[in-house]
Order: C-alpha cells, then structure tokens, then sequence
C-alpha cells in the first residue's frame, strides 16, 4: 500500500518500518496494541493500513495528531485508547475473548511489599519478576511490616521485639562473617581488588540474609498481561493477609490506569476464597501430629510412566508421518543400545547456549522438595515448572550457613532463630497466616515442583553454577542425582556443575570490572 507524505510521517511514528511485512511497533499504549493484534483474527487488511483507518474516524483527532508528530511534541492517543476500550468492551467482556487481554503488557513496581508478599504475588505464571536481591543489598533495621491485625492481637509487642532482635543480629553478625570470610579467601595476585570485595561482600550476604524475617520490607519489578494481571488481583483480593488484599486494591487502582477496559472483573473470587477455608479446615488435620525436621531435602515422588519409550517416541513422531502408538510399539521393542543411539542423536549437537527440543517436555518428573526459605525465593522464579506451596512454618527447622559457624558467631545466630520459633508456635494456633510474618529466610519449607525434562535442563544448569548460592546448588544436585538413578539414559545430557568455588562471584565480577575498564560499561 503506499501512503502519502502525512500518513508516513505518523506511521514512522508508530512503527519500524511501511515497506516490509515484518515490523514491530513503538509509542503505542498496551491497550491500543492489543486492540490491533487482535484486528488480526477480524479484518482483511494490513495492521498499519487498520490503524490509519481507525485514526481518520475523529478527522479532528488525526489532525492533531499530525500536527503533534511535525513539531516533535508529544503524541495524543486518546482517539485511539478510546476506540481500544469500546472494542474490549465488546469482545473481551461481551464475547469472553479473554485471551485478547494477553497482547497488553506493562510493567509495575511495588516497593514497600513483604518478602512473604512477594513470594504470592510471584506464584503466578506468563510474566516476569525481578526482586530486590538480599546478596548486593543491605536491608535496613527498620525496613519491616508490622500487619495491623498482629499489632492488636496479644503478641503485638513480641513480635515487635524478636523481629527487632532478628534485624540487631543481622547488623551485628555484618563485619565478623566478612572479617572471616576475607581472612579464608584473601586477595590474590592478579584479581582485582574491587571485585575481590563485591565478592565476599555478596558470600557474608548469602550467610546474613539467613536472619531476615518474612516481614522484610523489599522492592520487585512485575512484567505482566492484562489477563494473567487481572486473574493475580483476584487471587490476591482473595488472600485470607491483610497486605495481600490492599496490594491487590493498589494494583487495580493502578493497573486501570494501564489497561483502562481489562481489569474491570478482577474482584475478590468466591471460590478461591471459600474453598481455601474449607480445605484448610477440613484436611488441615489429615495426617495428625506435628511434621517432624527430617534429613531427605529432595524426595522424587512421580515419573512419567515408562519415561524413556515416551520420549524416544516423541522424537521419532516429529520426523515422522505414523501415527504415535505405532512409533511407541516399535521403540518399545529397541534394545538399550538402540534407544542409546537414538537419544544420542537428538541430544549431542547441543551447545553450551542451546535450548533443549521441545520434545522433552513430553515426560515429567515431580519433586517434594524441603528448602530453606531464602533459597526459595531463588528457585521459585523458574517458571518452566508446577509449583504447590505449603505454609511458611518453622516446623521444619533452620538451616545454618557454614561461615556462621566458622565465624564464631552461631550463638547469637540460634538466639534469635530459637526466639523466632518460639513466637510462631504461639502465633501458629491462633493466627497461621499471620505467624509466618515472623519466619526468618533460615526456616526450611515444602515446595511441591513439577517440571518436564526440558525445564530440568534449564534448571540445574542454572542451580548449579558456581556462583549460585550453596544451598540451591545443593538442592539442584541431588535433584540429578535422583533423576540419573531413575531415568540415567534422559538425564545424560543435562548439564549439572560439581565445581565448586570459595568466592563463585569472583569470576563474573572481573569480567564485570574488566568491561568496566575497557570502556565496554
């Protein structure tokens, strides 16, 4: 299509480029984008073509426009939002197009939000998040939440005092783990100085971090649609915690702002309210007793059935025109050298950066996994994988970081755990949700996680790295060492590190310094 001088100059405004069938779109509000991708599925013509039409409605508005983008002041889009909304309106709440929601996508901020508030809010899938890391930044004394309802109820002042006492010993315990941990691992001819320090600076971190209550003011950053936003508001105004539903309030306030039509059912939901209650209730009870500490971090609780026949299977149905129950019955009757070969096939071109085939996605395997809760934070953000939650408790026990141990400072360190746990039982019987404000990032949980093959790859690579923190990569670990004794010809390719570092930081920061120096930074 060609277009005149006028129409250019606001379509260059908009888009990469008018001559190529392969563009991408820039000064466009989310909802407006969202209007026109999904004009795809109901018109004839080009996207570009679509918006210039829908511009030149209001004759007026697109003059403006114009006007606007020749003397370089900012762009109205109110035509264009307006129009947006009424489509919205009309298929997305009108015809249930819900997924029209998903090509609107914005970013938010939420500083001032509980690490136990985060890990809710990051229990939702198709976005993003980057949170405020406990390795590079210190927290301060009073950076905690003090939740109303604690406040009024019996252990208000307690809980004022060990969260005070959790925050002294974090502070306290600062410069003798560094002094240790710089005295274990001194400088080395050749590195540098300032990455040397970021670097036991991050391992005193990784040990301190330990003593952090859940009630830990923090900061995240939040990529997300319209429709995987408007379900997480739900949820969250659907939460038995106070903060969980004035953060939900927060958002929708905010997130109507952004996407003005796709937010407006997002209310508190009766039968994810209702039905948590019940089942709390009801099987809260249903094994009896206490849980106690146990020793096994990572039990494998299910594999897909006759894992390996399945996924040989699966290669084969891609590059293959038979129907799949052929392809197993064959692969089946393979010897191990046989399906060795196969696999090997499909597997051994693979790169250091290469991602696995989408074919490993067809087998499962499900862990229960006991955690402590700041390693948890970590590991939860892989989205690759099915995560069930229990409470925060402290029934599980806390984990002790060796260089607490080794710097002489463990008593202090168990003072304030024994303080902390001590509290939480109390408040657990009366007050369960509230009582995990109270848990350090010490405290051991239970995560139920799901992932395929595919994501397994992507995870203990990633957990296993030497500058990952000892506690996942440990927890990584033993998650291929069980899936090599379950299934040892699927796990052949996952790459899991063993080494093992004193400073894991200190390689990548050079490199960092390095860039720093030639001016690359």
């Amino acid at each position: 299509m060609n277009f005149n001088d006028d129409e250019q100059k606001i379509l260059n405004h908009f888009f990469t480029n008018l001559d190529k069938d392969i563009f991408g779109t820039k000064n466009i509000h989310p909802e407006v984008w969202a209007l026109f991708q999904a004009m795809y599925s109901r018109s004839k013509s080009g996207l570009r073509e679509g918006f210039l039409k829908m511009l030149k409605e209001d004759q007026n508005n697109y003059q403006d426009m114009l006007n606007f983008i020749k003397t370089g002041n900012m762009v109205t889009m109110e035509h264009a939002i307006n129009k947006a909304i009424i489509f919205m309106d009309k298929w997305v709440l009108g015809y249930g197009h819900s997924s029209v929601a998903e090509g609107a996508v914005a970013g938010f901020g939420l500083e001032g939000v509980t690490i136990l508030a985060t890990k809710v809010i990051e229990d939702n899938t198709f976005c993003s998040f980057i949170e405020k890391s406990t390795r590079y930044v210190h927290f301060d004394k009073d950076s905690f939440y003090i939740d109303p309802v604690i406040d009024a109820s019996e252990f208000g002042q307690e809980f004022r005092d060990v969260v005070n006492l959790l925050f002294d010993t974090y502070v306290k315990l600062h410069q003798p783990v560094l002094d240790y941990i710089k005295k274990t691992v001194p400088l080395s001819e050749g590195q540098s100085e300032k990455a040397w320090l970021r670097s036991c600076a991050a391992r005193r971190f990784d040990a301190i971090r330990y003593l952090l209550p859940a009630c830990t003011k923090t900061a995240l950053g939040w990529t997300i649609n319209a429709r995987t936003l408007a379900h997480a508001i739900s949820k969250m105004s659907s939460h038995p915690l106070n903060e969980m539903n004035q953060i939900a309030k927060d958002m929708k306030t905010e997130g109507v702002k952004v996407f003005p039509s796709l937010l407006k059912y997002s209310d508190r939901n009766p039968y994810i309210a209702e039905t948590s209650q019940v089942m709390r209730r009801e099987y809260k009870d249903f094994v009896g007793g206490l849980p106690s500490e146990g020793v096994e971090r990572v039990n494998l609780v299910n594999v897909t059935p006759d894992a390996t026949n399945i996924l040989l299977s699966t290669i084969i149905y891609k590059h293959s025109l038979h129907p799949y129950n052929v392809i197993y019955d064959k692969v089946s009757q393979m010897s191990d050298q046989e399906k060795e070969e196969l696999f090997d096939q499909k597997m051994k071109r693979l790169g250091k950066f290469d991602v696995p085939p989408r074919e490993l996605d067809n087998v499962e395997f499900t862990f229960d996994i006991l955690i402590d809760y700041g390693a948890f934070r970590d590991i939860q953000r892989h989205r690759q994988s099915v995560q069930i939650n229990q409470l925060l408790t402290t029934y599980y026990g806390y984990d002790v970081p060796p260089d607490i141990i080794n710097a002489g400072v463990k008593d202090e360190y168990d003072l304030a755990m024994n303080k902390a746990n001590d509290l939480f039982r109390r408040m657990y019987q009366t007050m369960p949700f509230y009582a995990q404000y109270i848990v350090p990032l010490a405290y051991r949980k239970r995560v139920l996680m799901k992932f395929s093959l595919r994501g397994l790859h992507s995870f203990i690579k990633a957990r296993t790295t030497p500058q990952g923190h000892y506690s996942y990569r440990t927890i990584a670990r033993e998650m291929f060492d069980k899936v090599k004794a379950s299934e040892p010809l699927l796990s052949k390719y996952i790459q899991c590190n063993l080494e093992d570092d004193e400073l894991g930081r200190l390689k990548s920061e050079m490199r960092f310094e390095e860039k720093i120096n030639k001016g690359e930074l």
